[in-house]
């Protein structure tokens, strides 16, 4: 696939969308160097990686990924200190009760802030030849981030704030720099909310999913006979009924995700009771395999 310099992770809560992203970044840095940005307060994308990197500094996972966490807070607070350039001032600025009304008045703040940031990370990854792969927020909020841009431009149509949201932007509906990549579990309802949510970025942002990605899908382990053998033994019963179920869910979604335009793979459900750097390793060399060898 052609895949754009950057990619957006975003899904419903509890779909592995932080160990999607990561094993994203590490299947992509065997192509080319890639940073993950992870803008989870929880840093789970990156400690999936064994690397906790702090203060928006970068931490180096191998020769060809490294981690940076990016906050909207630290965000507005590198803006503040790029305008107030004397340290002493700006930091009693941000202290401020009168700076806190101001920024309680314009909610969209500092995530307009943290898209520019993203915007400027990603023209840096075009210049360098490298992927940036974003751990974004759960798909509501995502979605809800991502329309800060063009409520910017709606309060300010003229002057340096529209030009710079304008910038921003158009960098979200360029299919060749940004694109979304979504993640859903093997169920009904996660498979809907990907759907919803490819739609509304789609419809209302002009911004492309490149691709919905399934994880945790289990094999088929039963046939019809063995299931039936199964049925005195309760729990463990049930248990089987329902791993093969979330294996037909995720072969029925394929065809609902075509139909909008959007390819899909699946990655493997990982029975261990921890997911740790090796297991994110196995899950990246299946999306080297599926999603980029196509």
């Amino acid at each position: 696939m052609t895949l754009p310099r950057v990619l957006f992770v975003t899904g419903k809560g509890g779909t592995g969308k932080s160990t999607v992203a990561a094993a994203l970044a590490i299947a992509l840095s065997r192509r080319r160097p890639t940073t993950l940005a992870d803008l989870d307060r929880r840093l789970s994308a990156a400690a999936a990686l064994g690397a906790i990197p702090e203060d928006s500094t970068v931490v180096k996972v191998t020769d060809s990924l490294d981690v940076i966490a990016v906050t909207p807070r630290a965000e507005l607070e590198a803006f503040i200190e790029r305008i107030v350039p004397i340290r002493a001032i700006s930091r009693r600025m941000l202290r401020s009760r009168t700076f806190g009304y101001v920024t309680a008045a314009l909610p969209g703040l500092e995530a307009f802030l943290l898209l520019e940031r993203l915007r400027i990370m990603g023209g840096d990854a075009a210049l360098e030849d490298r992927y940036l792969v974003i751990d974004a927020p759960a798909s509501g909020s995502a979605v809800e981030l991502l329309s800060v841009a063009s409520g910017v431009k709606g309060i300010a149509p003229a002057g340096t704030l529209n030009r710079l949201a304008d910038s921003v932007d158009r960098f979200l509906t360029d299919a060749t720099r940004f694109g979304a990549i979504v993640t859903m579990a093997p169920e009904d309802l996660a498979v809907r909310e990907a759907l919803e949510t490819a739609a509304a970025m789609r419809e209302r942002l002009g911004i492309v999913t490149v691709a919905a990605i399934m994880n945790c899908v289990p094999d088929l382990l039963f046939d019809t006979s063995e299931l039936a053998a199964l049925s005195p033994f309760g729990g463990h019963a049930r248990l089987a009924v329902r791993r093969n179920a979330a294996h037909e869910q995720a072969a029925l979604a394929a065809p609902r995700f075509a139909a909008a335009g959007i390819p899909t793979f699946s990655l493997p459900m990982m029975f261990t009771p921890v997911m740790g750097p090796g297991e994110v390793k196995k899950l990246g060399r299946v999306l080297d395999a599926e999603l980029l060898d196509r």
